[in-house]
């Protein structure tokens, strides 16, 4: 890199952006911000901000979401800077951006920057609350039946190590409303529970919890809350701060669209001094949440670009992309659901579910399902096969799905289940 375009580069993190995010050299026109209708060609001239494999239609954002180009051009940038002046980039410079960063997704999460910290993803943010939090012998967590694997495993290791009780509360994937759920977790506490842990989305079946009435309820009776906010970050169209828990973990390279290896762990403002650090840090006091994000050498790089990941999702807006995903959703499912042979494994109310939903056909196993939409149609899905009652594909399109992308789909959908 020149001293020239380096120089570049500084001012224009500066300045708070270093690519116009929509006006991307590989688009022959400029996407319309203000147009009064954003109409169908507005959502492609956004889906072809996205350079996706053409060989196949990708409906398994969950995992990972792809960044735009914008995003991926300033991350790539600071790749080729800091490895052409590691030490010296690391020695100066990695802290004042990671201060950028922090100061940023705060704002862009609606909570303060001393309630934040910066991690890899949700793994390890649940993880530092998991394993970290201080409760007393005898005292009891909480959770649903439908938390991820690696959060159950925590919590596992956690009873094995420390004696915690872990107790499980089941809970429907097809409520008659959202208060059926808060009921039910709420009843499953005793005189023992301290703590509450629950998804915001579950990872399944994309189903939303209403976790906001139940901190609310939690923190009447005195109890702790931990969300899982793994798939709910930028997808659904609410503030951390909004939610009333105690702690709350995500990943930013999923539906923000942050390069891979990004997460976030918010912990309430006076929590901080209820957690043991994950790794081993005295050097900051008890109620210093820096103590929580002591990580050794990170790719700073990957954590850089979160900020133009951010400044993309603002220039859609938080809302309208909400809206767009569930847009995305129902165009599919509204078609699919009458169909006989065809299970919705999740509730489609307002509300109730955002961009993710599961879906199955009757009497055909979710992997041969997924096998037949990819080597037939060349559709990629994720199957789900799970003892908890979910048996089908998860689906989740995001931005840089079409509704051609739907169409198609929904034809091979009907194609199979005929």
């Amino acid at each position: 890199m020149s001293v020239s375009r380096r120089d570049f580069i500084h001012k224009s993190i500066a300045a708070g952006s270093l690519f116009p995010l929509f006006s991307m050299d590989y688009k022959k026109n400029r996407i319309d911000l203000n147009a009064k209708y954003r109409d169908e060609k507005y959502w492609n001239d956004v889906a072809n901000m996205y350079h996706q494999n053409i060989n196949f239609i990708n409906l398994e954002s969950g995992y990972f979401s792809p960044s735009p180009e914008s995003v991926k051009n300033y991350w790539v940038d600071f790749v080729n800077e800091i490895n052409e002046s590691p030490s010296y980039y690391m020695r100066t410079r990695q802290t004042e951006m990671r201060e950028q960063v922090r100061n940023k997704l705060a704002n862009y999460a609606g909570i303060q920057s001393d309630e934040l910290v910066l991690t890899r993803n949700t793994t390890e943010s649940m993880n530092i609350i998991i394993q970290g939090i201080k409760l007393d012998k005898g005292d009891e967590i909480l959770r649903t039946n439908l938390e991820y694997p690696n959060i159950i495993q925590a919590l596992d290791m956690r009873e094995r190590r420390f004696g915690t009780k872990v107790r499980i509360v089941d809970v429907p994937i097809h409520p008659k409303n959202q208060q059926e759920i808060v009921d039910k977790v709420i009843s499953a506490v005793n005189k023992k529970t301290k703590v509450i842990l629950i998804s915001h989305m579950v990872f399944l079946n994309g189903q939303v919890f209403p976790v906001k009435e139940v901190c609310a309820k939690a923190r009447e009776l005195g109890l702790e809350t931990i969300v899982d906010g793994a798939h709910s970050f930028s997808h659904v169209d609410m503030d951390i701060s909004e939610i009333g828990c105690d702690y709350y973990a995500s990943s930013l390279h999923k539906w923000l669209g942050a390069p891979l290896g990004n997460g976030l762990l918010y912990v309430k403002k006076g929590n901080v001094n209820r957690l043991w650090p994950l790794y081993g840090d005295t050097a900051y006091e008890d109620d210093n949440i820096m103590k929580l994000e002591h990580l050794g050498t990170r790719p700073c790089s990957d954590q850089n670009g979160i900020i133009p990941a951010i400044d993309f999702n603002l220039e859609i807006g938080k809302k309208e992309k909400s809206k767009r995903l569930k847009f995305l959703q129902m165009r599919w499912a509204s078609e699919l659901k009458e169909n006989k042979n065809i299970i919705l494994n999740t509730p489609l109310e307002e509300g109730q579910s955002y961009g993710i939903a599961n879906v199955g056909v009757k009497n055909l196993p979710p992997s041969k399902l997924a096998d037949k939409l990819f080597d037939d149609h060349n559709i990629f899905t994720v199957p789900i096969d799970d003892d908890r009652g979910i048996r089908g594909v998860r689906v989740s399109p995001n931005l840089y799905s079409t509704v051609e992308d739907i169409d198609k789909f929904i034809e091979a959908m009907l194609k199979i289940a005929a």
